[in-house]
C-alpha cells in the first residue's frame, strides 16, 4: 500500500453566501402539485446567480466573495442556469434548498442587492435587522415565534428548531396566534435550519422561543434582528408567559452543531 492511499480526502469548503431568499418555491400556475416534477437549486447555486447575474460582479470577484475557486464558481453558475432553464422550458416546479454553505451574517438584506440596494427606505431595506418604531414604543417585540410539536398552545415546545413540526406565531398586541406548518423541513438533509429561520423572519416575529439552534439558523435570525430564547420542558403557553415575565434565558450563540 502506498502512503498516498492513506491520505484522507479534504472535506469540501463551505461556500459563503450573502443572501437567503424570502421565497423558496416556484411552480407553474394552474398545475396541481401532484402532477409536477421538481427541480432543486441549492443556495450556493442561487448565490452564484445573484452575484454574477444580478450584481454583475466579475467572475474572479464573485468567486472570492463565495470563498471558492473560479472553476467551482463556473460549475455552480452553469448548474444553476441549466436547472432554471429546465424548470421554465419543461414546466417544472423550482425549489431552493440545501447546499454546503456558510452564511455571511452581516449581509442578509431582504432584496438580495446587499450594499448596492436600489430600493427606497419605505420598502424596508434600510430597516433590515432593526426594530420598527411601534416595537420600540411597546418595549418589546409584538410577535413571538415558538417551535411547537403539535401546533397548539397547550402542546410542548419543540426543542429541535430546524425540524420542528409547527411554528406558532403569537401576537402580543392582539393576544391571538397563528400556526405555520414547518413539517416540510423535517426530512431535509441540509438547510432545514436556514429554511425554518427564514419562515420566522417572514412571519414578522422579532423573538423566537425554541430549544436548540445550529450556527446557520442562528446567523440568519441574528442578522434579521430576531432575539432567540431557549425553553425546555414547557408548553408553548408556559414559554410565552415565561418570556413576558423575563424568566427565559437568551441564547447568545448556536448551542448545537449543524444537522442536529
Amino acid at each position: 500500500m502506498h502512503w498516498e492511499d492513506l491520505v484522507m480526502p479534504r472535506p469540501p469548503c463551505k461556500r459563503r453566501i450573502g443572501f437567503v431568499p424570502n421565497v423558496t418555491y416556484y411552480k407553474p400556475v394552474g398545475v396541481p402539485m401532484s402532477q409536477l416534477e421538481e427541480v432543486v437549486i441549492q443556495h450556493d447555486e442561487l448565490e452564484a446567480i445573484r452575484v454574477k447575474d444580478l450584481l454583475g460582479e466579475p467572475q474572479e470577484e464573485a468567486a472570492k466573495k463565495m470563498n471558492i475557486s473560479q472553476p467551482t464558481f463556473h460549475r455552480l453558475l452553469t448548474s444553476a442556469h441549466e436547472k432554471i432553464a429546465d424548470a421554465l422550458v419543461n414546466g417544472k416546479a423550482l425549489r431552493i434548498q440545501g447546499g454546503n454553505v456558510a452564511i455571511e451574517e452581516t449581509s442578509l438584506p431582504p432584496c438580495g442587492f446587499h450594499r448596492r440596494c436600489m430600493h427606497s427606505e419605505r420598502k424596508g431595506c434600510h430597516t433590515w435587522g432593526k426594530e420598527t418604531q411601534p416595537e420600540r414604543d411597546k418595549g418589546g417585540a409584538m410577535k413571538i415565534a415558538v417551535t411547537s410539536v403539535d401546533g397548539t398552545m397547550e402542546g410542548m415546545v419543540d426543542e429541535r428548531f430546524g425540524r420542528s413540526k409547527k411554528l406558532i406565531i403569537y401576537d402580543q398586541e392582539l393576544g391571538t396566534h397563528t400556526v405555520m406548518d414547518n413539517a416540510i423541513n423535517m426530512g431535509l438533509p441540509q438547510g432545514a435550519g436556514i429554511q425554518a429561520a427564514q419562515n420566522v423572519v417572514n412571519s414578522g416575529a422579532k423573538v423566537l422561543i425554541s430549544g436548540h439552534l445550529g450556527p446557520n439558523a442562528y446567523r440568519v435570525l441574528k442578522a434579521a434582528g430576531v432575539e432567540v430564547y431557549t425553553a425546555t420542558n414547557m408548553t408553548v403557553a408556559q414559554a410565552i408567559r415565561a418570556y413576558q415575565e423575563g424568566k427565559l434565558e437568551a441564547l447568545q450563540g448556536p448551542d448545537v452543531s449543524g444537522h442536529w
